[in-house]
């Protein structure tokens, strides 16, 4: 197991930002053979031209090691070259992610009836590319392997490493286990070992098998697991046809798994048996075959359960190592010119090639450069470089991110609302998003458009529940709303009672006459010159309607200490202290 974490960490420190690059280096097993006919063919046309000691006449200065040293530059450049365009990278700097998932384990039938060929490649061929395309589908749940036959073994627990699960998965064989049968209660007890024995989400075991059972209480375990909260969804691999067991090498009885009667034994799925187990399970039954119809339907199963919110670390930031190939493979291609100038033109060709890489590449100098001004505070230059870097890769949401931070430092908050909104569509990391919608949520504060800095910071806490910043800002967006719309409420009420005075010409007649030393009703009592408030009796009609300072005072000995204190550190909190830096992903 320490082997195996190691291998995992290594995995997620190091990676290829364009692994597709790396099929160019099937050019070089291409081209190889390719060299040797040529050299067959050429030697076979200089026999027909001329013997061969005058060979050397008609082509003068010909060598055949020149040949084969020349064409071991280039296909060793041409390897250097598409590890440069895949461009390694290693992982500079590691963050914490809080992101919601339900558990969810994949047990998957490696027993020697799957080695049937009655789908084509075989059973376990096929329910392999099932359960890889599965992972990947369900990316952003807890994710566990176990693999059975006779018996059932945890090959890995729950966990958010899916390119781990994919490795698992692909080197599954029956060899892995040494007791052969199809144990599904195993399976199912195991399952129910693993899930966590108090979990705040969903729970599901999702079994791919070729339904051959041959334990009689099945059903039973799956019922028990239902009625403990883990919902069953059984996924078939075969058909009712069936087909033979091929042992992999020949003998004297031929190449199939024969009885004790030397009858060839046919495997058959038992689709009965699967749709018992899933609805024993709460859940349903699938076929390896629908393919992508039963993963989506299994995809939007999964993704009606309970989350939670679980802690995933990632590395957010990595560093390039393409110039270690870059530079050695154009050396290689300078060398290479001097023996051949037929080889000029190939190149200039792979010289053009070059184009989108070192782009990509400049965008990321270009972000650096940015990062360096803006960290200086002269935000204007660094807006400059990272619209720039926006350029040369349009669909890059960090680029848009920092542009944004840039703009939002200016002061120029509608052109920074812009580029905010940009960087969280584009974007596919949770907290990338996060970050965005919540400075997206400040600029729309800061510009005293409240509902929507309501709705942002609301969709950042979606992406990052945990954020404190973020939920002091969404409360001071609600207070400062809610201010808003009462003094909105107070200038129609001072609209209307105007109205109806200006409407009701009499009213001031029918009001009783007062003494001369005396305010009239609804007036704020006279202050004397020093500032003291002057106390006077107050009459029945004063005590039912009291002025709006009267009413602000009494509001304020109603509100106990605790809100006050809160209140004022809402009013406290400013937008701008809130504003991360901007995080980039190398």
């Amino acid at each position: 197991m320490c082997a195996q974490s190691l291998g995992h960490t290594f995995a997620a420190m190091f990676r290829f930002e364009h692994p597709y690059f790396l099929n160019l280096l099937w050019a070089v097993p291409v081209l190889l053979p390719i060299l040797i006919g040529y050299i067959w063919w050429r030697k076979r046309a200089l026999a027909r031209l001329a013997t061969p000691a005058s060979s050397a006449q008609v082509l003068p200065g010909w060598s055949a090691g020149r040949f084969w040293f020349k064409n071991a530059l280039f296909l060793i450049a041409l390897a250097l070259l598409a590890l440069a365009w895949a461009n390694p990278q290693r992982g500079a700097k590691q963050q914490t992610v809080m992101q919601q998932s339900a558990d969810v384990f994949i047990a998957l039938d490696i027993s020697r009836s799957m080695l049937a060929e009655d789908v084509a490649p075989s059973r376990l061929d096929l329910a392999k590319s099932f359960v890889r395309k599965l992972i990947r589908a369900l990316e952003g749940e807890r994710i566990g392997l176990i693999f059975f036959a006779g018996d059932a073994f945890l090959q890995m627990p729950l966990s958010t490493d899916y390119a781990a699960a994919d490795m698992f998965v692909a080197s599954a064989t029956p060899d892995l286990i040494t007791a052969q049968g199809t144990a599904i209660p195993a399976a199912v007890d195991l399952a129910s070992e693993h899930f966590d024995p108090d979990p705040g989400s969903g729970r599901a075991l999702i079994l791919v098998t070729d339904g051959e059972n041959h334990e009689s209480d099945a059903t039973d375990r799956v019922a028990q697991a239902y009625s403990d909260g883990i919902i069953t969804f059984a996924v078939g691999a075969g058909t009712a046809g069936g087909g033979p067991i091929p042992l992999g090498f020949a003998d004297e009885n031929g190449r199939y798994l024969r009885d004790d009667g030397g009858e060839i034994v046919r495997s058959r799925m038992d689709e009965t048996q699967l749709k018992k187990l899933a609805s024993a399970g709460g859940g349903a039954a699938y076929l390896v075959s629908q393919d992508e119809a039963a993963i989506r339907a299994i995809r939007r199963e999964v993704g009606r359960l309970e989350k939670r919110a679980t802690e995933v670390r990632s590395f957010s930031e990595f560093e390039s190592y393409f110039q270690w190939f870059l530079l050695p493979a154009l050396l290689l291609l300078v060398l290479e010119t001097w023996f051949s100038w037929r080889k000029k033109s190939v190149v200039l060709a792979l010289l053009c090639m070059l184009g989108p890489a070192l782009s990509a590449q400049s965008a990321h100098k270009l972000l650096r450069e940015g990062d360096k001004r803006y960290e200086r505070g002269n935000y204007a230059d660094a807006e400059q470089a990272y619209r720039r870097a926006g350029e040369k890769k349009p669909d890059d949401p960090k680029s848009a991110y920092n542009t944004g931070n840039a703009l939002y430092k200016q002061g120029n908050y509608p052109d920074a609302e812009k580029q905010f909104e940009h960087a969280a569509q584009k974007s596919n990391e949770p907290a990338l998003q996060a970050d965005a919608l919540h400075n997206l949520g400040n600029t729309y504060l800061l510009q005293q458009k409240y509902p929507e800095a309501i709705q942002a910071y609301e969709n950042s806490l979606r992406r990052r529940p945990a954020d404190p910043e973020t939920k002091a800002n969404l409360q001071l967006a609600k207070k400062k709303w809610q201010q808003e719309q009462q003094k909105k409420q107070e200038q129609q009420n001072q609209q209307n009672q105007q109205n109806q005075q200006n409407n009701d010409p009499n009213q001031k007649q029918e009001n009783p006459p007062q003494k001369p030393d005396q305010p009239q009703q609804g007036d704020s009592p006279q202050q004397p010159a020093n500032g003291q408030q002057q106390e006077e009796p107050t009459t029945p009609d004063q005590q039912q309607k009291m002025t709006r300072e009267q009413a602000r005072r009494l509001l304020e000995t109603a509100v106990s200490p605790e809100d006050r204190r809160n209140a004022k550190k809402y009013r406290e909190q400013e937008p701008g202290k809130h504003q991360v830096q901007p995080k980039k992903n190398w």
